[in-house]
Order: structure tokens, then C-alpha cells, then sequence
């Protein structure tokens, strides 16, 4: 019997021993953003990416308002019938952006995360930083520390400035090409690009509809359904080319770039943010 409790007893301390040991080796080991970091991180960063996309439907809705009705004659529609007209395509602008918002998502998370170099992958060769222990955030010191790309949240933090350049590469190419239908920003592709206005998202799929719905209900201006088309086409290429020429600084082939129109205050939120994940 003693022998037995004595031989339980050293299994216990053994055990007691080697998940000791482990518990303290697992606290020095750096963690992955999971899935929900990389969820919470890529909406932190959408949220305000669509802030400042959102301008450029702005002012396509401003323009509709503005330029719809050049080169019709007044005597083709009454002031009630072109306010309700423009608020039409202006409901459909509202509509793009929801869509766009949509994709927005996707992208980002896609650029963090899927795209390569990809922030993924083992954060403990060659050691940078150690794990914090569980209810304790990870520290700006660690963000500082953590100088190669791999899967935890201070090498994110890290390398902010090069994922928000290519963050702003990507969604100013699928904006233009949504708007305007050609990309000056690709390289290899001209500012007029292969496609048109007319084959754009946002045209072939909500205001080009819009419009037409209009012209349906409004027989007089039925003989100058070219002349409104025209308009809206060239409307969204003065909206493309805009894109464009704001997202110069993006061109391929430049290092990291600072946005403007980027909230300096934005970058602490969103690394207290990621430095809160495990």
C-alpha cells in the first residue's frame, strides 16, 4: 500500500511538475491574431476607409444634381419632374455605396490577411516579444519589437503604415474601376483604360437603370434619353478621374505613403485595438 501511495504520489508531482512547466513556456510563446482579431482589426480599418471613399459618391450625387439635365431643354420638363428625376439617381447613388461598403470589407480583410506577405504564421523565430499573460494587453513596446511580418497583433500594429498603403492601393483601383470602368492606377493600363463609364458597376447595375426607369415615365424626355445617358457617363468619368488623381501618390512601386485625409488619431484607436487581442 505504501508503495503504491508513494508511486501515486511522485505521478502527481510529475504531472503537477510538467504542466507547470508548460503554462510557463505557453506564457512566452506569442499568439496569432485568431479569427476574431482579424474580424474586429479588418471592420476597424473599413469603418474609416469607407469615411473617406464615401466623398467621392458625394460628390457623384452633387454632380447628377448639377449636370443631369445639360443640353435638355427646359421646355421638356417641368422643375417638379427633373427634382424627382434627380432624386431618383440619387436614391441609386445611396444604393452603390451600400454595395461598395459591402466590398469594402472583404478587401481589407482579404489585404491583412489572405494577401501575400500575409500577416500570418509562427511570431516566435527569431523571438521579438513575449506573450502577455491572460487579461493583460500587449504593450506599444511590442509593436516597436515585433519587426517582421507574421500572425500576432503587434507585428500589425508594427507594419500599419505599409498595410494602410496597400489597403489604399487596392480600394483606389476597385473604386475607379466601379466608377469609371478603367483603372489609370494599374500599371499597364491606361487612364482611359479598356473599359468605359458605361460598363462600370455603378452605372450597368444601378444609375443607367435608374435613369432609364425615368425615361419611361417621362415621354417628353424620352428624345433625349441619349443626351441623359451622355451626361451620366461623362459625370462619372469626371468622378473616376478625381480617384485617380488623389491616388497618384499610390502609384506601384512606392513605399509606404501617408494619406492626408487619414485621422492621425485613427492609427492609436485602431492599435489599442489590435494590442487588446491575445
Amino acid at each position: 500500500m505504501r508503495i503504491l501511495t508513494r508511486t501515486g504520489s511522485i505521478w502527481s508531482r510529475a504531472v503537477t511538475t510538467a504542466l507547470l512547466t508548460l503554462t510557463l513556456t505557453s506564457t512566452h510563446l506569442a499568439e496569432a491574431c485568431e479569427r476574431q482579431c482579424q474580424l474586429n482589426v479588418s471592420h476597424a480599418f473599413a469603418d474609416k476607409y469607407q469615411l473617406l471613399t464615401s466623398q467621392h459618391f458625394s460628390t457623384l450625387s452633387t454632380k447628377i444634381e448639377q449636370s443631369l439635365f445639360h443640353g435638355v431643354p427646359t421646355t421638356a420638363y417641368s422643375p417638379t419632374e427633373a427634382t424627382n428625376a434627380i432624386q431618383h439617381l440619387q436614391e441609386a447613388v445611396i444604393k452603390a455605396q451600400r454595395a461598395w461598403d459591402v466590398s469594402l470589407f472583404r478587401t481589407v480583410f482579404d489585404t491583412i490577411f489572405v494577401d501575400e506577405p500575409k500577416f500570418k504564421g509562427d511570431c516566435n523565430e527569431p523571438h521579438r516579444v513575449d506573450q502577455p499573460i491572460l487579461g493583460v494587453n500587449w504593450t506599444m513596446a511590442d509593436c516597436h519589437a515585433m519587426d517582421y511580418i507574421c500572425g500576432n497583433p503587434p507585428s500589425i500594429c508594427h507594419f500599419m503604415p505599409m498595410i494602410k498603403t496597400r489597403i489604399e492601393r487596392k480600394l483606389a483601383v476597385q473604386l475607379e474601376i466601379k466608377v469609371g470602368g478603367s483603372s489609370g492606377l494599374i500599371e499597364g493600363v491606361s487612364e482611359n483604360g479598356d473599359g468605359s463609364a458605361d460598363e462600370a458597376d455603378v452605372y450597368a447595375n444601378f444609375l443607367g437603370p435608374a435613369l432609364s426607369k425615368v425615361l419611361m415615365t417621362h415621354p417628353k424626355l424620352e428624345a433625349y434619353q441619349a443626351t441623359m445617358h451622355g451626361n451620366l457617363n461623362q459625370i462619372l468619368e469626371i468622378v473616376g478621374n478625381q480617384i485617380v488623381v488623389e491616388a497618384a501618390f499610390l502609384a506601384p512601386g512606392a513605399g509606404p505613403v501617408k494619406n492626408e485625409k487619414w485621422r492621425s488619431e485613427w492609427d492609436l484607436e485602431i492599435k489599442l485595438l489590435l494590442l487588446s487581442f491575445p
